[in-house]
């Protein structure tokens, strides 16, 4: 017996469920093409979307127009001075920074550092006599200590320093030891290293002594800059001659900017006043 045919309104019914479905399937296929067109897009754009642009280093300190009137104020000042620069971007400027002049006092920084490395050499403590010749020697600028000293580090010690900071116009001398060589280029640079110059054990020791230099020693660039910079500095002075006295300081200054290193070097003052102010001028010119 053959199946009874389907009656005209279930062919219908068939009918529209099979275009209700055949219309789901095209729906979900039409949905699934535009996602997929929009995830495209969206990876598309993050391949292509450009770089932020690259954040400016900040400006150089002390600034080019600042280097320069701090040179023309040092050449217009009585006698001799020269100016070394070491900016917070590692650049060098100078004013008649290669010539050379007696040490007087700045050696006693060369000399902590040499006999600090000494000490760490020998693998032997620092004595509480070491320490009291060296903190003697750099914070108050006592000469009493630098005989025994020098007699332990000796001008090969004072060389390796040298050598080590990539100085080239020094001349070591230990007798008298305040007349030996040293120019202001090579001073700003040895300061601007000198954490790295001293052993890691005793980097804090050194820090801490050329801090903590005596009120009344503590002229010059840090007079001009207190309270907005950490220095570490060392002045010296002779008395005068027919040449006049002889003053100099070389600091290391360290702010957010970077560090950056000043040596100002100068003789034939009338006297130890106006050298003391001829510091002070070209640091005050050097720094906002």
């Amino acid at each position: 017996m053959s199946a009874p045919s389907p009656t005209p309104e279930r062919q219908r019914a068939r009918q529209a469920a099979l275009a209700i479905g055949a219309g789901v399937v095209i729906g979900f296929a039409a949905w699934l093409a535009l996602d997929s067109d929009e995830k495209g897009i969206e990876r598309t754009v993050a391949r292509t979307a450009p770089p932020p642009p690259p954040v400016a280093p900040p400006p150089a300190l002390p600034a080019p127009d600042r280097f320069a009137d701090a040179a023309a104020y040092a050449q217009a000042r009585t006698g001799n001075a020269s100016l070394a620069v070491v900016d917070t971007r590692g650049v060098t400027r100078g004013l008649d920074a290669r010539r050379t002049y007696v040490s007087a006092s700045v050696l006693k920084a060369i000399i902590l550092v040499a006999y600090l490395d000494r000490t760490a050499r020998s693998r032997q403590p620092l004595t509480p006599q070491a320490r009291a010749q060296l903190e003697g020697m750099i914070r108050r600028s006592e000469n009493s200590p630098v005989d025994a000293l020098l007699a332990e580090v000796g001008t090969a010690g004072l060389s390796d320093v040298a050598a080590r900071a990539r100085m080239r116009g020094f001349a070591p001398l230990l007798d008298p030891w305040g007349l030996s060589r040293i120019n202001a280029e090579d001073q700003a640079r040895f300061f601007l290293e000198i954490d790295d110059l001293v052993p890691p054990p005793y980097r804090p020791y050194a820090r801490s002594l050329l801090k903590t230099i005596v009120p009344e020693q503590s002229w010059g660039v840090p007079e001009a800059t207190r309270g907005r910079f950490t220095t570490l500095f060392k002045g010296g002075w002779l008395p005068g001659d027919e040449r006049g006295w002889t003053v100099h300081q070389v600091a290391k200054l360290e702010s957010d900017r970077g560090p950056l290193a000043i040596a100002v070097l100068s003789d034939g003052n009338p006297s130890p006043e106006y050298g003391i102010e001829t510091v002070r001028g070209v640091a005050k010119r050097l720094l906002p």
